[in-house]
């Protein structure tokens, strides 16, 4: 089912979640805490908060998104 823009708008008040630019780390590492941005189920599978797809059904699974995540991390920027 489509995500609507007001089912958005609720998540992001709900973790508070309206500008990562402006978000410090520590804010930002709340927010992870808080299953603003995944969780895992009581199957242990790792789920998107925002749209309950999973993400990966295992450790094998979930060892690859952190390897391609690190890819992405070489190339962003340090925030001043």
């Amino acid at each position: 089912m489509p995500i609507t823009l007001q089912e958005i708008k609720e998540h992001k008040d709900y973790y508070g979640l309206h500008n990562l630019n402006d978000m410090s780390g520590d804010e930002y590492r709340r927010a992870l805490a808080d299953g603003a941005f995944f969780w895992i189920d009581h199957d242990d599978c790792v789920r998107s908060t925002y749209s309950q797809e999973i993400l990966a059904t295992n450790r094998e699974q979930l060892d690859a998104i952190i390897e391609h995540l690190q890819k992405y991390r070489v190339r962003m920027s340090i925030k001043p």
